[in-house]
């Protein structure tokens, strides 16, 4: 099984991204009759790696190319079927212009397939099919080996597929920034320009007023079914001061005043800012940023938004492309402190962590048992509570979108959530939740490589796949391992 597939389990689980299996043969046909059930035969070896992965779905392909003409009507048969990735079986000397057509008229980046086997030439095959494509700019990854038997050549299907996957989806997506550059961030802010060129995302600029008037007109048995659920489900919660009742309920009714945007601006991922107009004068975002990212609230199973807290465009846009390629929700948090006896660094923020990384759990009573609400800390002159925990151990994928000299790049690093203490929160923030990280970099590497102070993760091993997303989209990546 692929390293990107791990047993966490969602709640909500997302809707697989659809893959094409195209193959293809000679273009003589009595040549390509006696090679229909070798090419079948990789077919459903891809088919069926397919299978396993739960974020994949394979688009049915009734035909075997061996000719321009089928070519073309196989490719466009296919982007019909809104294919979000294209896998070319090419375990022959398939004629290499049969290729290059299907993948002209596909317009998306293919992955080259063959097996390993010395009698035939397959790897020829797709090194002739990958060469016609480079020559005129086609982005295409190859593989070689067999992917039911080589867990290499299985990770790499399953990378490639969700890469490709996590592109398409974010074509024609919508963007919101809730409110504008928070603290003077410069490393939050975007151009939206630049995101539809390279992304195809658009961005929908949207005032915090239009929170703050939407939360007056709350549905108050609503909010009062909301307190009581997250209450009762809290390991333990404070109710006094800034944490009153009456501040929290303003913050849920924040929430759905966001929910609300989001739904009528049709967003699918966003920004809150927050500072300081919320935090020193209202309530903080934290239930929002907390429960947009969760998998579930009061309501039920949800699909996760990825939003980030702080205004942070590039840090928002790096969430949903790791919820993307996961299928898991991710985090925002700020690198704080390392820990030189442990070798632990420790990474903690105010907001955009959703519960759901406490326990992991698809069951929101078990991930709440083991977060608290306690006020919000006297710098901020608001109100409302902050929702400290500790992510469980387990393996992580690190990631960071930044800009260097006007250039996007992806800090990817594997890592792991270790467990700690509950004691340790008090040694930085104890008001915030907490993920004590372990990876191979020296702190002093670190800092120097890293361009911003917001980092995010996921559950699993996704470098892979998050390589090939930035392959295909012009994006250079600083990989530790």
């Amino acid at each position: 099984m692929p390293a990107s597939i791990d047993p966490v389990v969602l709640p909500f689980p997302p809707e697989p991204y659809r893959v094409g299996v195209l193959s293809f043969s000679d273009g003589r046909l009595r040549v390509h009759r006696t090679l229909e059930e070798t090419v079948a035969a990789h077919a459903r070896a891809l088919t069926e790696a397919v299978g396993r992965d739960p974020l994949l779905s394979v688009a049915k392909c009734a035909e075997t190319i061996h000719s321009n003409e089928s070519a073309r009507r196989v490719a466009r048969g296919m982007k019909g079927a809104g294919l979000e990735a294209a896998v070319f079986n090419i375990p022959v000397f398939a004629f290499p212009n049969f290729s290059l057509i299907a993948a002209r008229v596909l317009e998306m980046p293919v992955l080259l397939s063959s097996p390993r086997n010395g009698l035939l030439p397959g790897v020829g095959g797709i090194l002739a099919a990958h060469g016609a494509m480079a020559q005129i700019g086609i982005a295409n990854w190859k593989s070689w080996g067999d992917p039911l038997n080589d867990a290499k050549a299985a990770g790499r299907l399953s990378a490639f597929c969700r890469a490709s996957g996590a592109r398409e989806r974010l074509k024609g997506s919508v963007f919101g920034v809730v409110g504008g550059r928070s603290i003077g961030m410069n490393t939050g802010v975007s151009d939206p320009q630049e995101w539809m060129r390279r992304f195809g995302v658009d961005t929908e600029h949207i005032d915090q007023l239009e929170m703050v008037r939407r939360a007056k007109d709350a549905d108050e048995s609503e909010v009062e079914r909301a307190y009581a659920w997250m209450t009762e489900r809290l390991g333990h919660r404070s109710s006094e001061g800034k944490a009153a009742p009456a501040q929290v309920k303003e913050q849920i009714r924040q929430y759905l005043a966001l929910c609300g945007i989001v739904e009528d601006f049709s967003l699918d991922f966003l920004a809150i800012k927050c500072h300081y107009d919320l935090s020193e004068y209202l309530v903080t975002a934290c239930v929002s940023a907390m429960f947009l990212n969760d998998p579930y609230d009061w309501n039920g199973p949800k699909a996760p938004l990825a939003a980030s807290c702080e205004a942070d465009n590039d840090g928002a846009l790096t969430m949903q492309i790791l919820k993307l390629i996961s299928g898991y929700p991710s985090l925002l948090f700020d690198i704080r402190n390392y820990d030189s006896e442990r070798r632990l660094y420790t990474f903690c923020n105010c907001g955009a962590m959703p519960s759901w990384y406490a326990g992991l759990s698809p069951k929101a009573e078990e991930n709440l048992a083991l977060v608290s609400l306690e006020p919000v800390i006297s710098k901020y002159a608001g109100g409302g509570a902050h929702f400290p925990y500790i992510c469980k151990e387990g393996e992580i994928t690190l990631a960071r979108l930044t800009r260097v000299d006007g250039q996007y790049r992806m800090f990817l690093a594997p890592a792991e959530f270790v467990a700690q203490p509950p004691a340790r929160l008090a040694e930085t923030c104890a008001a915030w939740p907490h993920g004590f990280v372990r990876m191979s970099m020296e702190p002093e590497d670190f800092i120097d490589r890293f361009h911003t102070n917001h980092a995010h993760a996921v559950p699993g091993r996704h470098l892979e796949a998050i390589e090939i997303f930035c392959g295909m989209t012009g994006i250079a990546v600083d990989r530790t391992d």
